[in-house]
């Protein structure tokens, strides 16, 4: 098992961002998705490490990291700014669901010098808004603090997982470890919404990508992976089979082996 080195850094706007670093070989920066830490990708870093330098950051507003009075999308691309400083020129980006839609982002406005995108289901408006008029039901359970019936409802209405599922998914960790991070879910479902169905602009992107999804995911996540692989030039997609939107916990192996595949297919390349 390789060490994990714990630091902080800081984003443009003082905000303190906490990390960890493990392993050794090309710079690989984590950007998790939304009711997440960064300990949540310590199963799959154990398998990553053995390939790639990892810096898995907490998001702001949860873990070690700060926040700020003000959120916009731009904090997010600021903190990946301030991620990829640390971890050296060319570092290439890894972002699962809403930080998947920060990398891409990132990648788009600035591009990756050199580094790969790796982009793991990002929520996109492509079968309708993500949360949209059910937004205020669900900001109305977080605001009462009744931050267990909002993980449900959320899961049910913005990820779109099947009602009978939930009993099941409430015996696993991610349960608790998600539930008292929801608040920060309101002003993210914000921001997707805020993104439409347009992805015209994703063209723009240069950096070498690489699309990753699960065959047992939900269909409009499954649907946003082919449909930006069509739009961002030269993309590739992965497709896991009976894997769901959380592959990197149920097997960090294998979702390890799509992303290592991914960096050596750059490196190979360039």
């Amino acid at each position: 098992m390789s060490d994990i080195e714990h630091a902080l850094t800081a984003s443009a706007d003082g905000t303190p961002i906490a990390y960890f670093r493990r392993g050794t070989g090309p710079a690989v920066v984590v950007t998790h998705g939304s009711i997440a830490t960064k300990e949540q990708w310590l199963p799959a870093s154990e398998a990553l490490a053995e390939h790639v330098t990892l810096y898995v950051y907490d998001r702001r507003g949860r873990g070690g990291t700060g926040d700020a009075d003000g959120y916009s999308l731009d904090d997010e691309l600021a903190d990946i700014a301030a991620m990829r400083e640390v971890a050296g020129a060319g570092a290439h980006l890894l972002g699962h669901s809403f930080g998947a839609l920060a990398t891409l982002a990132y990648a788009r406005r600035h591009g990756l010098g050199g580094g790969t995108l790796i982009a793991y289901e990002p929520p996109l408006a492509v079968q309708g808004a993500v949360a949209g008029d059910r937004l205020d039901g669900y900001r109305e359970l977080v605001d009462a603090g009744r931050l267990d019936a909002a993980l449900e409802y959320a899961l049910v209405n913005f990820v779109r997982v099947p009602a009978e599922a939930i009993p099941f998914i409430r015996e696993t960790p991610l349960w608790g470890a998600s539930a008292p991070l929801t608040p920060t879910w309101v002003r993210e479902l914000v921001e997707i919404d805020a993104l439409g169905d347009d992805l015209s602009a994703y063209a723009e992107i240069d950096a070498p990508t690489h699309l990753i999804t699960g065959t047992a995911t939900t269909p409009f996540l499954f649907q946003s992976v082919h449909d930006l692989a069509a739009v961002i030039p030269g993309a590739t997609v992965t497709e896991i089979p009976g894997a769901d939107h959380f592959a990197h916990l149920s097997d960090p192996a294998g979702f390890a082996g799509v992303v290592v595949e991914a960096v050596s297919r750059s490196a190979v390349t360039e």
